[in-house]
């Protein structure tokens, strides 16, 4: 019986060419190009409200929820203990999902964690001035 020796050859790879420089010009950049480069990056949030608790949906489709049944001592701890809504935010949704829902709420870009924050606490305004049925 004969032996058939085969030999194998690596595929060539194209080679390597660095990237081309890009040029910025400043100069030419105005408030409307601002506006637009911002419409385009601009977060994408939702959220319902479930009985009390508030359920935020990121673009990539990761839920977090916080809930809207805070006592003033609430407040007073969330005020005493963090300066801004997002740190605030973050640890009302431990409250409700635990570590977990944090965990998700970290991987999210933080221009739309302020979104969503912001959304949270316009939400909690407005149950402070709702009118309640008589």
């Amino acid at each position: 019986m004969a032996t058939r020796a085969t030999t194998k050859t690596k595929p060539t790879q194209a080679p390597v060419s660095e990237p081309a420089e890009v040029e910025y010009d400043f100069d030419a950049w105005t408030e409307e190009a601002e506006t637009q480069a911002i419409a385009k990056i601009a977060p994408e949030v939702k959220y319902i409200i479930v009985e009390r608790t508030f359920v935020g949906k990121f673009l990539d489709g990761t839920i977090v929820k916080a809930t809207l049944a805070l006592t003033l001592d609430d407040v007073d701890a969330l005020q005493a203990e963090y300066d801004n809504e997002i740190d605030q935010f973050r640890s009302l949704i431990q409250v409700v999902g635990g570590d977990e829902n944090v965990k998700a709420l970290s991987g999210q870009d933080i221009a739309d964690v302020a979104q969503m924050a912001m959304k949270y606490f316009n939400v909690i305004q407005r149950i402070q001035g709702a009118t309640r049925p008589e």
